[in-house]
């Protein structure tokens, strides 16, 4: 009896049942909001104030708490405010939404990682010239290679941009079209870097930041062989799941580590990335799409991996 007497009250509670707050509710409180008064939000939504006075003490119940100041109906409060902007950017969500679905425009998900953000950026501004595609919108995503592939197996993305991680390596349902492979560069600070050289001597005290073993073994022995080779034995390592995690500790002045040479395209203050001549590792980075997509999308895939390597060009010969 106790449990069919809570359950009765928690679905007749205003606060707890979001079913009963609609789009309505929420326009009434906007109205409110950029109108100063409920008389003018009522004359601007063709309802009586009656109606907005309800339906604004609706949302009150529902986020549990006045959202104007108490004695004022037209400045918000704290709790007002944020959810003023919680609304305005679902609302313009809605619309961007409502516009796509009205003109039948596909939405291409493109998930990249951050050393060829910079490239994306430009091979998307140049695929306009690639004839015969539809109408579409993008949707730009800034993710790790392991999201990415996890992303695109989930068909939550479109075209993947990543390194050629175990995750996409060892796919059997995707396709790829190569952007580069490139050469790593030694990450230092900037005090590391002497006459032209990296200063062996001040990279000795400090700690090296590496990327996940796991991710090539490769990689883990040309880092192992180099270190080796120039009598380097740091005491301190640490391992970054981020690239940006090795830029962060050379430019703090804490640590090294090796990064694709690809990095080096955005600046980073107190950071070098010296060239390594004598790293054995490179890095793959390829465009991916999951095998059996439309056709479009895989000439969207080619075209961005052959204009990125167009825009990698014209930054190295710069």
């Amino acid at each position: 009896m106790n449990g069919a007497r809570q359950a009765m009250s928690t679905t007749d509670n205003p606060a707890t049942n979001a079913e009963s707050l609609s789009l309505d509710h929420l326009r009434a409180f906007i109205a409110v909001v950029e109108t100063g008064k409920q008389t003018r939000a009522a004359k601007r939504l063709g309802v009586t104030q009656t109606t907005i006075s309800r339906y604004i003490k609706r949302v009150e119940e529902h986020f549990g708490g006045g959202l104007f100041e108490t004695g004022s109906s037209d400045r918000l409060s704290a709790r007002g405010l944020l959810l003023e902007q919680s609304l305005r950017t679902a609302m313009a969500e809605l619309s961007r939404t409502r516009e796509r679905l009205a003109t039948d425009r596909p939405v291409l998900r493109i998930g990249f990682i951050r050393p060829v953000r910079s490239l994306v950026e430009n091979a998307l501004r140049g695929q306009a010239k690639v004839h015969g595609l539809p109408s579409f919108d993008v949707r730009l995503l800034e993710l790790h290679p392991e999201v990415q592939a996890a992303a695109l197996a989930r068909r939550e993305l479109d075209i993947a941009i990543s390194y050629a991680t175990p995750e996409f390596a060892t796919r059997e349902d995707i396709e790829e079209s190569l952007v580069v492979e490139e050469p790593f560069a030694l990450v230092i600070p900037a005090r590391a870097w002497n006459d032209g050289k990296p200063s062996l001597s001040a990279l000795g005290p400090l700690l090296y930041a590496h990327s996940p073993r796991r991710l090539s073994s490769r990689l883990m022995e040309a880092e192992e062989q180099w270190l080796r080779a120039n009598r380097l034995a740091p005491t301190r390592t640490v391992e970054c799941a981020l690239g940006s995690e090795i830029v962060a500790y050379a430019g703090a002045g804490y640590g090294y580590g090796f990064l694709p040479a690809l990095w080096s395209l955005a600046s980073h203050d107190g950071v070098i990335f010296a060239p390594v001549s004598d790293f054995a590792a490179t890095a793959k980075i390829a465009a991916y799409s999951l095998k059996h997509v439309k056709p479009w999308v895989v000439r969207i895939r080619e075209s961005l991996s052959t204009a990125a390597r167009a825009a990698l060009h014209q930054f190295r010969t710069k």
